[in-house]
């Protein structure tokens, strides 16, 4: 089935409709990358999935994935050896844990009921410790907590014990020196504690110039008798940063040997957000799970183009819905009647329901029996193309011609004013040759 029809048919805008009924990133993706397929079995196991989704639903529960973070980066990430990630994305990996494990209990007591649920969320591995670890590890504001370690609780407190004897010692070198109104507090320069002091009493402070202030009648000065417990705290802020750096590089090495469950437990929660997404379509549109036929019946009862439904829902119109039937020797519907009758919105709506049922999406229908088709071939609208140097009518038999070509027992073929673009009665007598053709090639 070619692209062209999708376009043609509004397909991107259905896919819209479901895209705003999923509740996660993973979701929306598996949305995004529907196409059609020919396969009855995976058909068959989506609907199957989908139906159970719409009783969930039909019994006044719900299934969202609102708190999951996408985990698409730092998965990427974290497939590349070495890769430390960083505090923000363990709190979104422990998001997809917390997710996997909060999923897990949802289908416990509905399993008889809900075969097809329960099983995929059964199929979860359990990231209970994996979950407690980076909980312990990274507060939720991103930074590390004290409990990630013992080391990096004793280094902590180091640090905070050597702050304070430092500043302990700068505050008696400012009241030892009478220190003025606006000069008698303790500071930080190139992380380094200091005090301020005039500049024409620079002399009377022995120690070191980290800066001056902006008028420069101000410079700020590391005393001597500070130096080396400055020292030493730089280097215990740096013993912190490696015990840090080594606390996430463990946690992602954890995370990097249940890469493959972890991957699973996200398609398994995409998978279901894009199913419980189209159960959510079915019930706002009233939609069918379709039949797939095994002869060449295509039967529409009550059948809508669900993108002119939600257009005309939103202008407080009703939409009137359209049922077809052919198949057997019936292989060829002519449709005609006066313009603005609903000709065109006839031929989209039969291959809007092909490609929805085809893709997986529930149809906008009372009733759908379809075939599988191999292809869905479309002219529908104008055609007319300058750059190609075409007229209207040209573009239409090239189209069609190509439509001749392509065409099998197996395929559903849509053309809208065939013939259109040329003295009617030519265009009329080309039509009926060009369907007698289709007709022939079955």
């Amino acid at each position: 089935m070619s692209r062209s029809a999708q376009d043609v048919l509004e397909f991107d805008k259905l896919r819209e409709l479901l895209r705003l009924r999923t509740t996660c990133a993973p979701g929306r993706r598996v949305i995004d990358t529907l196409e059609v397929s020919t396969n009855r079995g995976a058909l068959g196991s989506a609907f199957a999935l989908i139906r159970e989704a719409r009783e969930w639903l039909r019994l006044q529960r719900d299934l969202g994935f609102g708190a999951l973070a996408d985990p698409e980066t730092w998965m990427a990430r974290l497939e590349a050896p070495g890769v430390v990630l960083e505090p923000a994305e363990f709190l979104d990996a422990g998001s997809l844990l917390e997710t996997s494990g909060w999923l897990k209990q949802q289908f416990r007591e509905d399993a008889d009921k809900f075969p097809l649920l329960a099983a995929r969320a059964a199929s979860l591995d359990d990231f209970r410790d994996l979950q407690a670890s980076i909980r312990r590890c990274v507060l939720p504001n991103g930074e590390i907590s004290d409990d990630a370690s013992s080391a990096l609780r004793r280094i902590r407190a180091s640090i905070q014990q050597t702050r304070d004897s430092i500043q302990k010692t700068l505050r008696q070198i400012l009241r030892s020196r009478q220190a003025e109104s606006g000069e008698d507090y303790v500071t930080l320069r190139n992380d380094r504690f200091v005090i301020p002091v005039r500049s024409e009493h620079r002399r009377n402070v022995p120690g070191v110039v980290h800066g001056a202030s902006g008028t420069g009648q101000t410079v700020f000065v590391e005393p001597f008798e500070t130096v080396e417990t400055n020292n030493q705290l730089v280097q215990l802020a740096e013993d912190e940063a490696a015990e840090i750096f080594r606390i996430l590089k463990e946690l992602s090495d954890r995370l990097r040997t249940m890469i493959g469950p972890l991957q699973a437990a996200a398609e398994t929660i995409a998978e279901l957000d894009s199913a419980f997404a189209r159960a959510r379509f079915a019930r706002d549109f009233d939609a069918c799970v379709p039949e797939f036929a095994e002869t060449t019946e295509l039967r529409l009862d009550a059948a809508r183009h669900p993108v002119l439904e939600d257009k005309l829902r939103k202008e407080n119109r009703a939409i009137v819905p359209m049922s077809l039937a052919l198949g057997g020797e019936e292989r060829l519907l002519v449709i005609s009647g006066p313009n603005t009758g609903g000709k065109t919105v006839a031929l989209k709506t039969t291959g809007i329901a092909a490609l929805s049922a085809q893709a997986g999406i529930p149809v906008a229908a009372q009733r759908a029996v379809l075939p599988l088709f191999d292809r869905l071939l479309v002219d529908i609208g104008d055609e007319q193309s300058i750059a190609a140097d075409l007229s209207t009518f040209s573009a239409h038999m090239l189209n069609l011609k190509a439509m001749l070509a392509e065409a099998t027992p197996n395929s559903l073929v849509l053309v809208d004013e065939m013939g259109t673009g040329t003295a009617p009665e030519e265009g009329a007598a080309l039509a009926v040759a060009l369907l007698e053709e289709f007709r022939k090639k079955n």
